[in-house]
């Protein structure tokens, strides 16, 4: 008489198959995270010998698509006339206050909207000084840009009056370097 049961002892083949194919997969695992966390410790150490060399040299500050540091020291330069006069056409554009050209829309709820086309924008803006320390303001108006980045006022379409107070200055904004 035999006996209709399963066989004690015996592993399936499909059980089997299913342990190699989850050995395979978490070996496969291992040595990815392993050759990741090789290559990021190779990189770091890459990085921290190229900043020993010169520590500003990751420093990337941009005006008008140029950078104003000084290649062989890393210290902020004085920007070039070039380089100012390509700042305050940025700024203009960006501070605009000219209602030229805005259209009023009356809508049938009696209510009246004007697109000011990108104009009237208040603009974050951030310098280091000749002793490196952050100095950041917001700005809304040309004038106040021009006062808090030391250019020529003309530059950016406001005359000068030397008779007028200061009022549209920025206003200085405490940074975490401060």
């Amino acid at each position: 008489m035999r006996k209709h049961g399963k066989k004690r002892g015996r592993i399936p083949s499909t059980k089997i198959r299913r342990l190699v194919l989850i050995a395979i997969i978490v070996a496969v695992f291992a040595l990815g995270a392993t050759a990741a966390i090789s290559r990021r410790t190779s990189q770091a150490k890459d990085s921290t010998a190229r900043q020993s060399n010169n520590p500003r040299a990751n420093i990337s500050v941009r005006v008008g698509g140029q950078t104003p540091l000084d290649p062989q020291t890393g210290q902020v330069r004085p920007l070039t006339q070039e380089e100012a006069q390509r700042m305050a056409e940025g700024i203009k554009q960006l501070v605009n206050q000219s209602t030229d050209g805005l259209q009023s829309v009356r809508h049938s709820d009696g209510s009246v909207s004007i697109d000011l086309q990108g104009r009237f924008q208040n603009m974050a803006v951030a310098k280091r000084d000749e002793d490196g320390k952050l100095t950041q303001s917001c700005v809304d108006n040309p004038k106040a840009a021009a006062v808090f980045f030391e250019i020529d006022p003309q530059l950016v379409g406001v005359p000068t009056d030397p008779t007028s107070p200061k009022a549209d200055s920025p206003v200085p904004v405490k940074g975490r370097d401060q």
